[in-house]
């Protein structure tokens, strides 16, 4: 890595203005913790996959956003789907093209690598040979060229592969040997991808916790779990509201009310034995819908708006 980075670097300046694309339209702030930290530079230093769990909305995705802006490093992303197939990871082959070519007398079938782009994982580990296979441009890692926040593949790759237990198990059990040994092999061309030591990339992973993962990919990973304690829930989620939002509410109590009123949510339905509950996404809907609800209808009393809003942010994990 070129950058000079230490843990005193990031938690010296630990709110990041998270950059904008086409994925992430909305502007987003994060803070890192310094548990967050630690994990991401362990991942890096001993070269494992950082696993992190947690409920939905709490920010797992963000850390792996953050940390990309921060380390400078490309971010190559694959948001996983009960279809997702492990080679998506390793290369992308277009079939239905190919069968295209091969039903138009004018074209006929080209050679396989016309065919065949470079996945995340294969950026990640030897950019230099999958800028070879780059058919379609979505492949290639974000590098922050609509920024001032530019990144570099001397920095090496963060692949974020978000949300892998919506996959079937066998994606993660077939992960195993490339995330142990940092290489895979490609059959259309008849090559081994292997990692550049000098660009080792950094490779999150997510989990909602919706089903159970492998215990051997747990084992090959290091574990971050994000827990939003009811403890420090509402300093927790009036901190970061107040980052994203500033002083943009008359009355900062805004942030602890709608806190407040969602860890009696969370309360109450865990009491009732529910599994989901409202937590970091649905706080800050509430806080940028009351924001916007201001220029429609700016004389409405706030008591009132924030109990009607509750109604549709909350209220949709009741059953």
């Amino acid at each position: 890595m070129t950058e000079e980075i230490s843990l005193d670097t990031i938690l010296a300046n630990p709110k990041i203005d998270l950059d904008t694309c086409d994925a992430w339209p909305k502007p987003a702030v994060h803070n890192f913790d310094r548990q967050q930290a630690i994990a991401l530079l362990a991942a890096l230093a001993i070269k494992r996959p950082l696993l992190i769990r947690g409920e939905p909305g709490c920010g797992k995705t963000q850390i792996a956003r953050a940390a990309a802006q921060v380390l400078k490093m490309p971010l190559a992303t694959l948001v996983v789907n009960e279809r997702t197939e492990t080679e998506d990871l390793f290369w992308r082959y277009d079939a239905l093209r190919r069968l295209s070519d091969a039903n138009d007398p004018k074209k006929g079938v080209q050679d396989e690598t016309e065919y065949l782009s470079a996945g995340p994982l294969w950026w990640a580990l030897d950019h230099s040979t999958a800028k070879t296979y780059n058919k379609h441009h979505s492949s290639k890692p974000d590098m922050g060229e609509k920024t001032k926040n530019k990144r570099s593949f001397d920095n090496g790759v963060l692949v974020l592969i978000d949300e892998i237990d919506k996959a079937d198990r066998s994606v993660p059990n077939s992960l195993l040997e490339a995330l142990g040994n940092y290489s895979f092999d490609v059959p259309y061309i008849g090559k081994r991808v292997h990692c550049n030591d000098q660009q080792t990339p950094l490779i999150v992973i997510t989990t909602n916790n919706e089903q159970e993962l492998p215990p051997a990919f747990i084992r090959r990973c290091l574990v971050l779990d994000i827990v939003l304690d009811d403890e420090d829930f509402v300093e927790t989620l009036s901190s970061r509201g107040q980052a994203l939002f500033g002083s943009k509410f008359d009355d900062e109590n805004v942030y602890r009310r709608i806190a407040k009123q969602l860890l009696v949510k969370r309360r109450k339905l865990r009491g009732e034995g529910e599994q989901r509950v409202p937590g970091q996404a649905e706080y800050l809907d509430h806080l940028e819908a009351l924001l916007a609800m201001k220029k429609y209808d700016p004389d409405q009393d706030e008591e009132t708006a924030i109990a009607e809003l509750a109604t549709l942010t909350y209220n949709k994990f009741d059953r």
